[in-house]
């Protein structure tokens, strides 16, 4: 780690937090989501939002940003393990879920496999707004299925209250022995507001309930090695193993998930001038993190055989990193990933009194990525990504009742990969899009629409292509009664094929296929519709979406019956295919008792997922059900939930089902300190020990969800 690094850190983390939260901060339903180009209130958009505060993200804190989020209706997890998790929206994920920071892209390389971790932490962002379906339309084609925006706070857009104000967190995780730190603090010298934020999150091999492979697959296995059956095709959760591995008996892992172990950390610095007509600033993030991929081994025996090996190296990077720590383990050590990022970005929003166009604001981030995939002393792989990527939203001046926002958005990028899984040649990206929003707004009743308009070009050494795209949406949204909110969205959706999705030819172990790509796709088109419903009454609320997508021309990656260097193929294929569900949330309140006031909070998910030959999309996640009970009074807050996951059986043809499972969740938040913003938050996850997998994971049955656990963190903020 540089030396500015570690100065940044230990600046953030002495002079403590992040941007401290005004104690009558608006309910969430009152929330601005400055996502949307109109900046509408949540309760208001057209679409499906969630917005999470930063108080709300550090007591849902779950490890990564996608597994922090994913308890929100409608979201889920790839799951990769603890390091490698991207958000899955309405049953789709990769590049049809853009995750973006202040609006732009992140310049990372988790679109391109699921093994490769998002560049972005939960405890990094003041905010978090999540848009599902035709919501993120003005994010373009990339954002068919939605967009995860977080607002990380590092350019500040106002001048703090009595000169500074801050944000620390300090946490630690008994499933995996992990801690997290965060802080963050900023300062004003004049019209100046300087920002400064360090962070670290560690952890080691994280405990389960019982075998790490799941039963299935342990069978699975079994009557393979009963049958010594090597030509038969296998599922993509099945090993690819050489003939000599049979030979040898190895230990399953048990009650550990072998190579699971992590460390992140980052630093940044932020300056701006803000002024009565709004602010303009620049930041610098570097960011190192170095964690195992699981699921590529059999457990090697004695847990902990290396991590001596790690505390001598200082960190997992150093250890990674140390050219002699091979000579002595290179054949025993697993696969690992090290990361580092470098990444400036320039945010501005400006205002005009009286102008025709009263507004405009700007978000520039520029990257510089590389990830190097290590066995033993070896670098197998490595990924880079370099690029950069703009926005530009104008909003004019309301015209009676029609306001509207209009801009560009543009990136480029090179991404590379050399090495033993460069499974797709260097390619140059780059993307240039237009959009419209107008909304007309009568009161009781409205109309909204979106226009976008893109170009992509897609080149390598020996061939390109290049797509025109369109995508457009419509809505009417009404409002029977002042606290009833509805709306009816129809949308046309194009996405121009990834680097990926074209030109992959080769192993790709992380999903355990020979992965081809196609030259000749043509853009994927869905015609959607959306049903969504508000009621925020005084003693009770319910929020809900009802949704249907048909596409012409869906992109998957599809099985051929083929094998290559011991690997099933996989082709990148295009099939017309239907995707339908709904999302929804209610919470009540139930008054009061010895002194306690009761509310509960009751959350339903559900997405279907077909060919239009009648096979299932593969890794649809099923239906799922939370309840939840909790109680407030002076200084604490306590909830008990239930999360309950159906089991999925609608399966393609190479997964296994996965089963139902049931966790049980509390949480007690002391507010020990009179008139501060201070919280001492208690949690206990899945206190029943129970196993769970999540469908949605290339990984399910070699590794399921953390065991039972237990949290402790403080959080001050001023």
């Amino acid at each position: 780690m540089s030396a500015l690094k570690y100065g940044v850190c230990i600046a953030a983390l002495l002079s403590a937090p992040a941007l401290a939260q005004n104690s009558d901060e608006p309910v969430v339903d009152r929330i601005i989501v400055t996502s949307s180009p109109l900046q509408v209130l949540a309760d208001e958009i057209v679409g499906s939002v969630d917005v999470l505060t930063a108080d709300h993200i550090e007591e849902n804190l779950s490890g990564s940003l996608a597994d922090t989020i994913a308890h929100e209706p409608g979201v889920t997890t790839t799951y990769f393990g603890p390091a490698a998790s991207r958000p899955v929206l309405r049953g789709l994920g990769a590049d049809r879920v853009r995750v973006l920071v202040n609006g732009v892209g992140l310049v990372d390389a988790s679109t391109a496999s699921p093994d490769h971790a998002v560049s972005s932490e939960a405890l990094e962002a003041e905010r978090v707004e999540i848009l599902r379906g035709p919501a993120a339309i003005a994010y373009g084609g990339g954002a068919i299925g939605g967009v995860v925006n977080v607002i990380d706070g590092r350019i500040p857009e106002r001048l703090p209250e009595e000169g500074m104000e801050g944000r620390f967190y300090a946490g630690s995780t008994s499933v995996d022995e992990g801690y997290q730190f965060a802080g963050r603090s900023r300062f004003s010298v004049g019209n100046f507001v300087f920002h400064v934020e360090g962070l670290q999150r560690a952890s080691e091999n994280y405990d389960i309930p019982g075998y790490a492979e799941s039963a299935r697959q342990r069978a699975l296995e079994a009557e393979e090695h009963h049958d010594d059956d090597h030509d038969e095709l296998q599922p993509l959760t099945a090993f690819a193993e050489d003939d000599d591995h049979h030979d040898e008996e190895e230990e399953e892992a048990f009650g550990t998930v072998p190579n699971s172990d992590l460390e992140f950390t980052s630093g940044s610095a932020g300056v701006s001038f803000v002024g009565d007509w709004g602010f303009i600033g620049l930041s610098y993030r570097t960011s190192d993190s170095a964690y195992g991929l699981p699921g590529h081994a059999h457990g090697h025996g004695e847990e902990g055989e290396h991590e001596d090996d790690h505390d001598d190296a200082g960190s997992l990077i150093a250890f990674a990193e140390d050219d002699d720590h091979g000579d002595e383990h290179a054949e025993e050590a697993d696969p690992r990933l090290v990361m580092t990022q470098n990444r400036w970005d320039a945010r501005g929003d400006i205002r005009f009194e009286g102008a025709l166009i009263e507004r405009v604001r700007f978000s520039l981030g520029t990257g510089d990525y590389r990830h190097s995939e290590i066995e033993g002393d070896e670098i197998a792989t490595t990924f880079t990504n370099d690029g950069w990527e703009g926005r530009l939203e104008l909003r004019h001046r309301p015209i009676g009742d029609l306001e509207g926002a209009f801009g560009i958005q543009t990136f480029s990028r090179d991404f590379a990969a050399i090495g033993a899984e460069a499974y797709i040649v260097p390619v140059d990206t780059s993307d240039f899009g237009v959009f419209l929003v107008e909304r007309f707004d009568r009161g009781d009743w409205g109309l909204e629409g979106g226009l976008r308009f893109e170009n992509r070009d897609v080149d390598t050494a020996t061939a390109s292509r290049s797509f025109q795209t369109a995508s457009g949406s419509a809505a009417v949204f009404f409002r029977p009664q002042p606290d009833i909110f509805l709306a009816v969205t129809g949308a046309l959706s194009e996405r121009a094929p990834t680097d990926v999705e074209l030109f992959a030819n080769g192993a790709h172990l992380a999903t355990r296929a020979f992965e081809v790509g196609d030259i000749n796709l043509s853009p994927e088109l869905a015609a959607s519709i959306d049903l969504t419903a508000r009621i925020d009454r005084s003693d009770w609320s319910l929020e809900g979406a009802l949704f249907y997508a048909d596409y012409d021309g869906f992109i998957g990656l599809f099985p051929t019956g083929a094998e290559m260097e011991e690997l099933p193929v996989f082709q990148y294929a295009q099939q017309d295919a239907r995707l339908w569900g709904f999302e929804a949330r209610a919470e009540r309140e139930f008054g009061s008792a010895s002194g306690w006031d009761f509310r509960g909070e009751v959350t339903a998910e559900y997405v279907r997922g077909e060919l239009d030959n009648g096979n299932n999309l593969p890794r649809i996640p099923p239906l799922g059900l939370s309840a939840m009970i909790e109680a407030e009074r002076d200084i604490a807050t306590a909830h008990l939930e239930v999360v309950w996951s159906a089991e999925q059986n609608d399966i393609a043809s190479f997964e296994l089902p996965t089963d139902s499972y049931a966790l049980v969740n509390a949480q007690l938040v002391l507010r020990p300190v009179e008139d501060q913003d201070v919280r001492l938050i208690l949690e206990a996850r899945n206190l029943t020990d129970e196993e769970a997998r999540l469908h949605t994971s290339f990984l399910k049955d070699l590794l399921p969800l953390p065991g039972r656990n237990f949290r402790a963190a403080l959080s001050v903020a001023f």
